[in-house]
């Protein structure tokens, strides 16, 4: 049963008595009971969807071009590390501008990139240079575009949803991780990488085609101009005035160090531990390793999307990350395709369970005007991340695969026990679920803008003033204990 909508007064304003409170159907899927949301869940598939497959064919590509992993590092590098410079600007751009306008238009670029590729391709004239500068170019897209999505996500849910759709917008790209590559890998023999190539385009064209349906109002979190640099650094001052959002922080910059290195290397062991070296069973082989890890990872999301009731986030996150540095090190050492196929699945349970917990966490305690240079920052990790698929890499070509990835597992398993042994805050975070809405910031937005609530009225709704309230608490509190312990 959906939302009542809002009748009219004689005075042409919304009372809040008039809107009723939606019924639940169910947790799993509960966000996608929000027309806003779901079409933004449709576009986020399709461009992950091309995304995903893009990462598949990205690296086979200059895998069988050079036949060295360290150029699949290379080729990783060239995506990630722009990342680093742009994703801060990036935050501020999406706190600035309309989230839907520009998701629209990052994704137009990106068709536009993956257009190009599939040309040079048809015309046999395709070089790792090629790959190198337009893998470049879709680090800034995605710099500018992921703030933007991330942001996006509790203006189009009530907050009381917000665990529940990041979980599902993150077993989404999941799925297009099972979908993506097995799809791709098949694809290759029949109709050439060209043209799968093509095949990415037009999904991120349907991805733009999808966004049209976002709303137009609401989207612009940050009305103050004071200049890019002096907005980039509040962004920066945030984190580091709020103890618990550094350590949150801290630890979604960290584990992607250790995850990401394993799905750049698969082509390796697609291709040379469990494969034997042909072209053909190697495609194979790479389709399954990564649908596996998506199966895994949306079993995860699904899991995480039924925990925004349990306050212990911090032993969640602990959990997710021993399974994670666990089977990632029983991954390694699998004797047989089908024990790697399960241990890279059960891996990605454990993932994809920190990784919406912790993102869940920081995103609730975030005011809407600084949300997405903070989430721009967090983006950063992905930056990082030719810092652990280098070395890994590099060790892949000089020790072997088997004990590159594993030397990580073990690396990961003991920062994750160093983390929470020294720090209490992260062994006792809790954070309860937030306080129960009625409607969608987008949403209320709307309404606004039509003349049908008052500003006061929408916060009202939405929990919005509750919500500002509770993290000025929280804060205060964090301040409070940090300057007592430094004392």
């Amino acid at each position: 049963m959906s939302a009542s909508p809002p009748s009219e007064s004689q005075t042409g304003k919304v009372a809040v008595r008039d809107v009723v409170k939606p019924s639940r159907w169910g947790t799993t899927f509960a966000s996608l009971r929000e027309p806003e949301y779901a079409w933004y869940f449709t576009g986020n598939i399709a461009f992950f969807m091309g995304m995903q497959m893009q990462i598949i064919l990205r690296g086979y590509l200059a895998y069988d071009i050079s036949g060295r992993a360290v150029v699949l590092a290379l080729v990783s590098m060239s995506m990630a590390l722009p990342m680093l410079v742009v994703a801060p600007f990036g935050g501020v751009v999406a706190d600035r501008v309309n989230k839907r306008t520009l998701l629209m238009v990052t994704q137009s670029v990106a068709a536009a990139a993956s257009l190009l590729v599939a040309l040079l391709i048809l015309a046999d004239a395709i070089e790792i240079w090629h790959l190198v500068v337009v893998s470049l170019l879709t680090g800034v897209v995605f710099s500018f575009n992921m703030p933007a999505r991330q942001a996006l996500v509790p203006l189009l849910v009530p907050q009381h949803k917000l665990m529940n759709a990041i979980s599902l917008q993150m077993g989404g790209m999941n799925l297009t991780r099972i979908i993506a590559p097995t799809s791709g890998s098949l694809l290759i023999a029949p109709l050439g990488i060209g043209w799968v190539y093509m095949l990415t385009t037009a999904l991120f064209s349907m991805a733009v085609l999808s966004e049209t349906r976002l709303p137009k109002h609401g989207m612009v979190s940050n009305t103050n101009r004071e200049g890019v640099k002096k907005e980039m650094g509040a962004g920066f001052r945030y984190i580091l005035e709020d103890p618990t959002l550094r350590l949150l922080m801290l630890v979604a910059l960290l584990m992607p160090l250790f995850a990401f290195p394993v799905q750049q290397l698969f082509p390796v062991f697609a291709r040379d531990v469990f494969g034997d070296g042909g072209d053909d069973q190697a495609a194979l082989y790479l389709g399954w390793l990564a649908a596996a890890s998506g199966v895994g990872g949306l079993l995860g999301a699904m899991f995480a999307a039924n925990l925004d009731g349990i306050a212990a986030k911090g032993r969640i996150m602990l959990a997710g990350g021993i399974a994670m540095g666990t089977f990632l090190f029983l991954f390694s050492w699998a004797p047989h395709l089908i024990f790697a196929l399960l241990f890279i699945a059960a891996m990605g349970i454990g993932q994809m369970t920190f990784m919406a917990t912790n993102n869940a966490v920081i995103q609730a305690g975030l005011p809407t005007e600084i949300r997405g240079r903070v989430m721009s920052i967090l983006m950063m990790s992905f930056g990082m991340m030719p810092l652990g698929v280098l070395p890994v890499s590099i060790a892949s070509d000089v020790f072997g695969p088997r004990w590159a990835l594993g030397g990580s597992a073990v690396v990961m398993l003991t920062v994750i026990a160093v983390l929470w042994t020294l720090s209490t805050r992260l062994r006792r975070l809790r954070v309860e679920q937030l306080q129960e809405s009625q409607m969608s910031a987008a949403r209320a937005s709307q309404l606004v803008a039509e003349g049908k609530l008052t500003q006061e009225q929408a916060d009202e709704l939405t929990g919005e003033r509750a919500r500002r309230e509770a993290i000025e608490a929280r804060r205060a509190a964090d301040r409070s204990e940090q300057a007592s312990n430094e004392t």
